[in-house]
């Protein structure tokens, strides 16, 4: 049988990467991993199920209950909201998710804690609460305290916001059904509450501070009053003509509008100075930034043209007695008034939207509110400087009237501006008033939690279902890493594939175990699988070599030690020898022989004896159980193994057997080892190299394999796998196997088919 050479397309890869055929071999390949790890996948796999399974039947049933809350977004002061026209929303869509934050703030968390506690005092059925107890302590019956209570809250209930909606769900996971229900509502109940104490003191203050302002205005309107009446009773002018009328009602409006900046503006310093003094102790330089920006020109000539346009809008618009004009009057003004205001929140968003890249969640709606503030401001302030520059150009017409109207002018335009002012904040007064006594909050209970009907974790299928996936996986896994650190030979395909041939597979042979006679399987054991295993090897090697010199010295080597070489040269003389071919076994191991134990004989004389002529043939050569088999052994351990077996004498020797027996098997040292291998490799017709499977290093042996084609790749017949099991590695072949070694009186009788072969 020719062996392809190093270089050919078959050939071993020196780079030691196989060449698999394709991608049926890649999958044989993996279901031979698998195959050969089936036991270890199997415990692995158990273990997960075993441990999932005591981990579902020890796990508590957790309930679920959800209250849904629905949050209403705030629409601003009631100062705000008409005094002056708004300059941008100063609601964004973060306030939901800045409610969400206060949701899980540790006040609301702590006041949720004591109501809890407080439920569980008053409750007939003290089995239906689970957290409050403290399940570490001794006494079990011992309840916790608020603060422990509080950090354990954090941890059972989530907080959730619908997408794209202001609904909140808050959701509650306990041991107890009806703990998870109550925590559910009452934490609901905690967050309306403080909700509404909070927008309710934001209300009274700025009730309070409108009742200030409204009397102030009240005693100026009747001081101004009065200072007009004293004018009429003194003689004054009491009649004015249209046009100074008309100018009375516009400087009247425009101051009327200047004084409520002035209020408004007041209300935003008060409010900044409070939050810029909270910001300075974080980030004192977050404000000369927001200031900086703040105070650009562009913004500042936007806030000048709108606070301009609605400065007209509402002078032209008192003019008109009629109704539909007056509409149209500020319909006109709105449109040119909505695409600036349009480009001024763009910029102010993307003022937010630089601050608060860098700013941690907790910080942002202090932040948020300070940029308000500042904004509202700043706008108030460039409403103010904007109506002070149009109320001087009345002043100038003014100044202008005749000296008898001036006087009574003044009088009637600040009585006009002052009653008007006082208007507002009487009617700002009672609305807020009004908002104080029937506010009911920002929130909403839509949705109460109940009672589960069942619990909600644990998934008991399902953790078994992942426990035994993960199990596999985790032993697949295994299997494949056990694979790639293990650098032994496991499978014939894997010398196939490199180029090699293998001659034959012997099977795990369970008589080895006791040694010595043991070891002669084909003598002792003829119709046992090993036997059969070796009757196919010595068909191979009949074949091996076609030439009109037929092999008759045939030496079994191996790479490391341990793999059974000695083993296989006993039986493959063996099994020659049953086929009435005069066989001799000749031990050349010279430094560790075995094959005179196997055979319980002495070891000396022999080999080395004759060669240093300390016997003869006749005395060196021992007979076995079977006839045409003899054996000689190693004889006397020389000094010097591979001087001895590289003299003239031992190719002498081993000419001379040639001659009286048909074929010599050859017993001897590794391979890598010692060069005593080496030297028979050169002196013999062919040699076997035997490899161990799951044991011999593949480095090692494909290493000895390209050293043996290149010192002569003629006489490298081939490889035994020896120790190889069928059924691990191809199961698919096993039953085949097994069907033909088993014994005869085992088998169903077979009849002979059309083409003469066997079949059943």
């Amino acid at each position: 049988m020719d062996i392809p050479n190093l270089n050919g397309s078959a050939g071993i890869i020196k780079n030691g990467a196989p060449n698999l055929k394709d991608s049926k071999d890649n999958i044989k390949n993996y279901l031979n991993i698998l195959r050969t790890n089936l036991i270890p996948i199997i415990i692995i796999t158990l273990a997960f199920i075993i441990i999932t399974i005591l981990y579902v039947l020890n796990a508590k049933d957790i309930y679920k209950s959800t209250a849904t809350i629905k949050i209403n977004r705030p629409q601003g002061s009631v100062l705000s909201s008409s005094l002056i026209p708004e300059f941008q929303d100063f609601i964004t869509d973060r306030y939901i998710s800045n409610e969400i934050e206060v949701l899980k703030s540790y006040r609301i968390r702590e006041s949720l804690a004591q109501n809890l506690l407080d439920s569980f005092q008053v409750s007939e059925d003290k089995e239906n609460f689970y957290y409050v107890f403290n399940h570490g302590a001794n006494d079990n019956n011992s309840l916790v305290s608020v603060p422990v209570l509080t950090d354990i809250l954090s941890n059972i209930v989530k907080i959730d916001q619908k997408r794209g909606l202001d609904v909140v769900d808050i959701v509650v996971e306990s041991p107890s059904k009806y703990e998870a229900m109550l925590i559910a509502n009452l934490y609901a109940q905690v967050y309306q509450r403080f909700s509404l104490e909070l927008s309710r003191i934001e209300l009274t203050t700025l009730t309070k501070y409108l009742n200030e302002e409204r009397e102030k205005k009240f005693k100026d309107l009747s001081a101004a009053e009065l200072e007009l009446e004293n004018y009429q009773k003194q003689g004054g002018l009491i009649l004015m003509d249209a046009q100074v009328k008309n100018l009375v009602e516009n400087i009247s409006q425009l101051e009327a509008q200047k004084n409520a900046a002035n209020i408004e503006m007041s209300s935003n310093e008060k409010e900044f100075n409070s939050l810029k003094s909270e910001i300075d102790r974080i980030d004192p330089t977050l404000d000369e930034y927001v200031q900086s920006k703040i105070e650009e020109t562009y913004l500042n000539e936007l806030q000048t043209k709108i606070a301009e346009l609605e400065s007209k809008r509402d002078i032209e618009a008192s003019i008109p007695q009629n109704e539909n004009l007056k509409n149209k009057t500020i319909d006109e003004y709105n449109k040119k008034i909505e695409p600036l205001k349009k480009t001024l929140d763009e910029k102010i968003s993307t003022l937010k939207a630089g601050v608060f890249a860098n700013t941690p969640e907790e910080r942002r709606l202090l932040y948020q509110k300070l940029i308000e503030a500042n904004i509202a401001m700043q706008s108030n302030r460039t409403k103010v400087n904007t109506l002070s520059g149009m109320l001087s150009k009345y002043e100038e017409q003014f100044s202008k009237l005749p000296s008898q109207s001036i006087e009574y002018a003044k009088l009637e335009r600040n009585r006009k501006a002052t009653e008007k002012l006082y208007l507002i904040l009487e009617e700002k007064y009672q609305e807020a008033k009004i908002n104080e006594r029937i506010k009911l909050g920002t929130v909403l209970v839509i949705a109460p939690g109940v009672l589960a009907s069942k619990p909600s974790k644990p998934n008991r299928m399902l953790i078994v279902f992942m426990g035994t996936v993960l199990g596999l996986a985790v032993s697949i896994g295994f299997a494949f890493a056990r694979n790639y650190f293990d650098h032994t030979v496991k499978s014939p395909d894997e010398i196939e594939n490199r180029g090699i041939s293998v001659l034959s597979w012997i099977p795990t042979i369970d008589e080895l175990r006791g040694g010595g006679q043991n070891e002669f399987i084909v003598a002792n054991k003829p119709k046992s699988p090993p036997s059969e295993a070796f009757k196919a090897l010595r068909t191979r090697l009949q074949y091996a070599k076609l030439e009109e010199n037929p092999v008759k010295t045939i030496l079994l080597t191996s790479s490391v030690p341990s793999e059974g070489k000695t083993t296989i040269s006993i039986n493959v003389a063996g099994s020659l020898a049953q086929m009435d071919k005069k066989v001799l076994l000749l031990d050349c191991d010279l430094r560790k022989p075995r094959i005179h134990n196997v055979f319980e004989t002495d070891r000396y004389p022999g080999l080395s004896d004759y060669l240093f002529s300390n016997a003869n043939l006749e005395e060196i050569t021992r007979s076995t159980k079977i006839e045409n088999l003899k054996v000689i052994t190693s004889g006397t351990i020389p000094p010097n193994p591979s001087e001895l077996l590289a003299s003239k004498q031992m190719n002498m020797f081993l000419d001379k057997m040639r001659e009286i027996y048909d074929i010599v098997i050859i017993d001897s040292p590794p391979f890598i080892s010692v060069t005593d291998a080496e030297i028979l490799f050169r002196i013999t017709d062919g040699t076997i190299l035997v490899l161990r499977a799951n044991k011999t290093p593949s480095d090692a042996f494909f290493r000895t394999c390209e050293k043996l084609m290149s010192l002569n790749n003629h006489n490298f017949l081939g490889v035994v796998f020896n120790n190889f099991s069928y059924k691990s590695a191809y199961g698919y072949y096993y039953n085949y196997y097994y069907y033909y070694t088993r014994p005869s009186e085992d088998k169903p009788k077979d009849k002979v088919g059309i083409n003469g072969s066997m079949r059943t």
